[in-house]
């Protein structure tokens, strides 16, 4: 049974980070390597001096962006968390306007720093680890370089550059070995590179760490489930459930556990309860999984019922012509 829009693996993004800008593609070499057009367009305005129509407008920018986000400190973050977005999405020139933004909010904090490190690695190695180094004298205790390190390794993931979202994230782990949420990261990206020991120790310390982590139960059960320990994996299923009563991908993957277990009552039950929690676009694929498991526990009248309503919610073309192929043999 396969759910198309219902990923069976799960990562939440729970970063301190809004992804607010659209995706685009990655900047070449060549584009890096051009000189940038105006001052605001480089870390600090380019240590240029500005005009006083300039200051005016900086003054203006202070202004408003604290009547919108509060203090000074807290409107920086809201900035940094911005360029940070436009980082990783792709437009770095969008992003080194709003690193310079938090800058004039609050030049003592070490986020900017980082920002501006950040959008200097592939530009300017020396001149990044110059702005690394201003950001540890303003980071004594070392979490702003720990949402850096978060930041570096989020956007490598978005590029699924894993190996390198690794290393990132192994920064993070150095600093904090206890930090649930590092450990669930690195869990599910040794998942996507297929080393399913190192995913099983992450995932498990994860849910040590915290127990509310239903995303690492989704994870650690799914490399239960591939692993045929299908007991190991609905359990996992059911605590992901457990915390999160409306996660969808806990009860679908359960149901798959369960079906290949031979329990096909508890299957059918799981896609029953997925047929409350989905938009109804999508019910045609587990009215299909339902109807495929009844023909196995021998009830036509059941079966045929819900096929039925798989055609009639829709469902993918091959999946379609699988249940008229299924209505013939087994409805009349």
């Amino acid at each position: 049974m396969l759910f198309t829009r219902y990923m069976k693996l799960s990562f939440l993004l729970l970063l301190l980070l809004p992804c607010l800008a659209p995706a685009q593609s990655r900047p070449t070499p060549q584009q890096l390597a051009q000189p940038r057009g105006t001052s605001n367009e480089l870390p600090m305005f380019g240590g240029q001096p500005k005009t006083a129509e300039q200051l005016a407008a900086d003054q203006q920018f202070v202004a408003t962006a604290r009547r919108q986000h509060g203090p000074a400190r807290e409107a920086a973050h809201v900035y940094v968390n911005f360029g940070w977005s436009y980082l990783q999405t792709g437009n770095p020139v969008v992003a080194i306007k709003r690193f310079n933004q938090a800058w004039l909010l609050d030049s003592t904090l070490a986020d900017v720093y980082y920002g501006f490190s950040a959008w200097q690695q592939p530009r300017n190695p020396a001149e990044a680890e110059r702005f690394r180094l201003l950001a540890r004298r303003h980071d004594p205790d070392s979490q702003a370089m720990i949402q850096y390190y978060n930041s570096v390794a989020y956007g490598h993931s978005l590029h699924r550059e894993y190996a390198q979202a690794l290393a990132a994230n192994a920064q993070v782990l150095a600093l904090e070995a206890n930090n649930p949420f590092a450990n669930g990261r690195a869990g599910f990206w040794y998942m996507q590179q297929q080393d399913t020991a190192r995913a099983a120790h992450y995932l498990t310390r994860a849910v040590e760490l915290n127990p509310q982590d239903s995303v690492s139960f989704l994870n650690r059960g799914w490399l239960r489930y591939e692993q045929k320990r299908y007991p190991a994996a609905i359990a996992d299923f059911t605590a992901a459930a457990r915390i999160n009563p409306h996660y969808i991908n806990a009860y679908a993957n359960r149901a798959l556990a369960h079906a290949d277990a031979g329990n096909y009552a508890a299957a059918v039950a799981d896609n029953e309860q997925c047929l409350h929690l989905v938009q109804p676009r999508d019910r045609g694929q587990f009215y299909r999984a339902i109807g495929m498991l009844k023909l196995r526990l021998h009830d036509s009248a059941g079966a045929c019922a819900a096929l039925s309503q798989a055609l009639q919610w829709g469902d993918a073309p091959a999946a379609e012509r699988e249940i008229r192929k299924l209505q013939k043999e087994h409805c009349r």
